[in-house]
């Protein structure tokens, strides 16, 4: 069992855009990305194996590093993907595909997770011992705002206490996850 922390926003509690597309465009899309991933020398597809030839239905990609017009051709200037690849670039988020049983569709939408992958998975023991070593309790599931991190990442106390834990080697993952939050107040560190 794991924790995964994450920076949400005000954003994250309203309604995401979507768009339907169709298994070509997934096809196109997929053949972009790793097209793309090997000119720019990054991997732009999560996750994206080699078993993975065959159409996957449910994985994340990178598209704050691409241009809008260039994602907008695969898909034939769809309003509907426009929008959500707009929205995933505006906040730093990747883009995340699934397909919807009950619908038979398969859906684009703006991931949770940050364009650069910034999240942090730590196995339950780990979590819970940062979590204490912030003053955060041990709950599995929970938030606070980035300011209150902050100010914790910036204690000698803090400091001690991760490295009495043996946890002190995930203060950087969290301090460069906690970096990459805005500043505006809904912004808060989530786990779960």
């Amino acid at each position: 069992m794991s924790i995964t922390f994450r920076i949400a926003t005000a954003a994250d509690d309203e309604a995401r855009p979507l768009a339907v597309i169709t298994a070509r465009q997934l096809a196109a899309f997929r053949t972009f990305l790793r097209a793309e991933g090997e000119r720019i020398g990054t991997v732009l597809l999560d996750p994206d194996a080699p078993e993975d030839a065959f159409l996957s239905y449910r994985f994340e990609a990178r598209v704050c590093p691409l241009s809008l017009a260039s994602i907008a051709r695969l898909f034939d200037y769809a309003t509907d993907v426009i929008t959500v690849v707009e929205e995933a670039q505006f906040r730093g988020r990747r883009v995340s595909v699934f397909r919807d049983e009950a619908a038979g569709t398969i859906n684009l939408t703006v991931a949770l997770t940050t364009d650069m992958g910034l999240e942090l998975d730590l196995a339950s023991s780990n979590a819970f011992a940062l979590l204490q070593s912030l003053g955060l309790g041990t709950e599995s599931v929970g938030e606070t705002a980035i300011e209150t991190v902050r100010e914790r990442l910036a204690s000698a106390a803090f400091r001690r206490h991760a490295a009495e834990q043996g946890i002190s080697h995930y203060i950087e993952r969290l301090e460069r996850l906690v970096a990459a939050a805005a500043t505006d107040e809904s912004c808060r560190l989530e786990w779960a």
